[in-house]
């Protein structure tokens, strides 16, 4: 049993080590699995049991009954090469806000800035 375990734990590292590695190419998820001759289904079967795995292991570990602090990730920028509307400083925290952003998303931004 130890041995399948151990299988299933190196599996779901490769598999989260290409979907990293998708995420940072930039490209859509269709030409990365074409490149690699990956059909979609597989990646997304992947990316379903490596999020699994993940929430399984914060819920373990109590990671999402954390209160307080809003928790911050870091998002590529966007691919058009076209400059902030806005930008808002708050002590240390910034936030761009571009063109076309939806009014839900701005107030959202604004709020957590807010709180900080």
């Amino acid at each position: 049993m130890k041995v399948q375990r151990l299988t299933r734990t190196i599996q779901l590292q490769e598999w989260a080590s290409q979907i990293q590695d998708r995420l940072q190419s930039g490209i859509t998820v269709r030409e990365w699995c074409s490149q690699r001759d990956l059909p979609l289904k597989t990646y997304y079967y992947r990316q379903r049991r490596v999020r699994e795995e993940l929430l399984e292991a914060a819920e373990t570990q109590g990671a999402l009954s954390l209160p307080g602090q809003p928790v911050f990730a870091a998002l590529p920028a966007p691919r058009s090469s076209r400059e902030s509307a806005v930008m808002v400083r708050i002590g240390e925290n910034t936030a761009e806000i571009y063109n076309r952003a939806e009014a839900e998303t701005i107030e959202r931004v604004l709020r957590t800035l807010s709180l900080l």
